[in-house]
């Protein structure tokens, strides 16, 4: 006598059709995070360029303003300004700091 138990192929097909869910959704998971990653990694570089160009252009700049503030060059600034030095120069000062 052949006993047929339909209940259990289908409790069968159902545990594979979860299974199989249940690894698609972690497969998708997976690229979509994936992608998070790579996103930044990529900003990430782009920041680190953009902080590097700073760096450069922060560096041009303060070796500008110390060549402008260099004694050696005072003479040339006196020159192409037109200064004249005064003989007799006369001070501001504040009474309450020249009593001390």
């Amino acid at each position: 006598m052949t006993i047929i138990e339909p209940n259990k192929q289908r409790e069968q097909s159902y545990q594979f059709v979860y299974i199989a869910a249940l690894l698609f959704t972690f497969a998708v998971s997976y690229i979509y995070l994936y992608n998070l990653n790579v996103s930044l990694k990529y900003q990430i570089s782009v920041k680190e360029k953009e902080v590097q160009r700073f760096e450069s252009s922060n560096a041009d700049l303060r070796n500008e303003l110390y060549s402008m503030l260099d004694i050696r060059n005072l003479d040339e600034v006196i020159k192409k300004h037109n200064l004249v030095q005064d003989k007799n120069p006369s001070y501001v000062e504040h009474r309450g700091l020249a009593k001390r």
